[in-house]
């Protein structure tokens, strides 16, 4: 009997039976490969995915970066199957064509080609990526486009016409290059950002005090003084980062947004800079996005077990309204994209909505709002519902007519994810009201909310129990029993953290949840029922990770707000 790749990789330790199953749930929804809905959700690397086949099945692992291929051979698989079985022809001996598969057991595709070629096939494996590139290299895309442009009719009776273009002043850029432009503050500016890629750095800030210009770091959530630069300096360093964002270094009286790119080794890091007049002159401030790191799959972004395969579950729906909530700084648009990433498939449009796009995501169609132009989130939503979407996601709620679009969407058969800014799941639904929604559509359209704060990891090379834990007494209460923290090390730069991580409260939205949200039901009703329900706050879930040696007292009790646990007999009073 032969076994599926699931089978396999479970029968290898690579995986356990729950991420099995979620993954099954995933791939059912969306008809990817297993081994990519796996890889996607950060269960399984390609790579462990390949050398469990290779020992399961005897077959090799090649590495295509190192072979060249005839092009006879590429003729006998044409680009097109090439791609739709994800494979690559390799070498022909004795009548057997041996062929490089990232899914060997799939024999659909085996078959298809020893049916097209005539020839016996032998199976290698390869990973999907090296197959991808592979077939970009050796088959030529500009080649096959080119070969279908001639063939194409010329249509000479259709003609283009333009729109009359929007009026745009041209950018009059002067004096200050010659002060920016010095190779020390080249140097200066160089090694702020530099070093900030370095510590991890989230953002930059360079802000102007009376006497001095500070420069500080955003590290795991908390902002750390680095530098301070002599006055003299500030004009020039402003003027430096302008140059390199394409911005107008002339203009010092009103704010402005761009956008810049660093390569530094084998990293590449996009940097998204604002500047802002403050008294003392012009603070800038750099957000950094680091590709190397890549995106955060739903494995890590720290879900706990009870919520992981009820939210899969939601996302394979095809219809209605998935909000993640949360203050500025919690993590949502982190959470978003790793949902994206889940959903992207080849036969779903995905449509994002965003201010700004943070993000490149490879595959989905991802759309910036420029209010500057009238490109708000409402107007380029309306834009986006005529563009067949199947899935979309809009960065932010903010005001009530993109709020009413996003609702109606999700009623109309798209499955919508947004953010909201809200204190926990049960205020969102007061929130959605309070912009003006009628509570019949919020009930009908919602299927789930997730609020979620982000708290400061203890650094796994330093981890120490923390015996001197304060309030013990009352800590016990919440259901603390044990707590740890950080010693300090070299890997942390002695603060005890390193990195940060999720809490969270999951809502899913049911029948009986949908006929009180719908009676405008008060949220201390909605409170009891959730409660009822067995569903945990942000506080309980923040406790578990103390308990877990993830996170520390002092970061729950700052970060994570505690809505007091009630006990079932309480609930039942407040319901009745």
């Amino acid at each position: 009997m032969r076994l599926k790749i699931g089978e396999l990789l479970l029968k290898e330790g690579l995986i356990t039976e729950k991420q099995l199953e979620e993954a099954l749930t995933l791939q059912k929804a969306k008809k990817k490969r297993l081994g990519k809905v796996l890889t996607e959700m950060g269960y399984a690397t390609e790579q462990q995915v390949a050398r469990c086949l290779s020992h399961q099945l005897d077959l090799p692992i090649i590495n295509l970066r190192e072979i060249a291929i005839d092009k006879d051979l590429l003729a006998m698989v044409v680009q097109e199957d090439a791609e739709r079985y994800l494979v690559l022809p390799i070498s022909l001996d004795d009548k057997k064509l041996t062929i490089a598969m990232s899914d060997p057991l799939d024999h659909n595709a085996i078959d298809e080609i020893r049916f097209r070629t005539g020839y016996a096939v032998n199976p290698v494996i390869a990973t999907e990526t090296g197959i991808l590139e592979g077939i970009e290299r050796h088959y030529g895309v500009e080649d096959r486009v080119y070969d279908l442009m001639k063939s194409v009719n010329t249509y000479q009776d259709a003609e283009f016409y333009k729109e009359k273009p929007v009026d745009d002043k041209s950018v009059n850029v002067e004096s200050l290059y010659k002060l920016s432009e010095a190779p020390p503050i080249i140097k200066l500016v160089t090694m702020i950002i530099v070093e900030a890629v370095k510590m991890r750095t989230s953002d930059i800030h360079i802000e102007p005090r009376e006497d001095y210009v500070m420069v500080r770091y955003r590290v795991d959530g908390d902002l750390r003084d680095i530098l301070k630069l002599p006055k003299r300096v500030q004009d020039s360093v402003t003027s430096r980062i302008k140059i390199i964002s394409n911005m107008d270094i002339t203009n010092r009286r009103l704010p402005q947004d761009g956008t810049s790119k660093l390569r530094l080794s084998d990293r590449e890091v996009d940097m998204r800079i604002s500047t802002m007049p403050s008294l003392y002159g012009e603070k800038v401030v750099i957000r950094l996005l680091d590709r190397s790191k890549g995106l955060a799959t739903l494995s890590h972004v720290g879900f706990p077990d009870s919520i992981t395969m009820p939210l899969i579950k939601i996302l394979s729906q095809p219809q209605g309204f998935i909000l993640v909530t949360g203050p500025t700084g919690s993590g949502k648009s982190t959470t978003l994209y790793a949902i994206l990433q889940q959903l992207k498939s080849e036969i779903d449009n995905i449509i994002t909505v965003e201010d700004p796009v943070e993000y490149r995501l490879d595959g989905i169609n991802q759309v910036g709002v420029q209010e500057s132009y009238g490109l708000t989130f409402a107007s380029v939503l309306r834009s986006v519902l005529r563009q067949d979407p199947d899935i979309i996601m809009v960065g932010e709620i903010r005001d009530f007519e993109t709020a009413d679009m996003a609702v109606k969407a999700a009623l109309t058969g798209h499955l919508v994810l947004s953010s909201l800014h809200t204190n926990d799941t049960v205020s969102t639904v007061a929130r959605l009201v309070d912009l003006g929604m009628p509570p019949f559509l919020v009930s009908s359209s919602l299927n789930c909310i997730l609020a979620q704060r982000l708290v400061k990891r203890i650094c796994p090379n330093c981890k120490v129990e923390d015996k001197e834990m304060p309030g013990m007494v009352e800590l016990e209460a919440s259901g603390i029993i044990r707590a740890y923290k950080g010693a300090g090390c070299e890997s942390c730069h002695d603060t005890g953290y390193l990195g940060q991580v999720g809490v969270f409260e999951f809502l899913p939205v049911t029948n009986k949840l949908r006929r009180l949200i719908a009676r405008k039901a008060p949220e201390e009703k909605i409170w009891a029922h959730v409660r009822s329900e067995g569903i945990k706050t942000l506080f309980e879930d923040a406790v578990d990770k103390v308990n877990q040696g993830i996170t520390t007292v002092e970061e729950v009790m700052v970060k994570v707000p505690n809505i007091r646990t009630r006990t079932i007999t309480e609930v039942r009073d407040e319901a009745a």
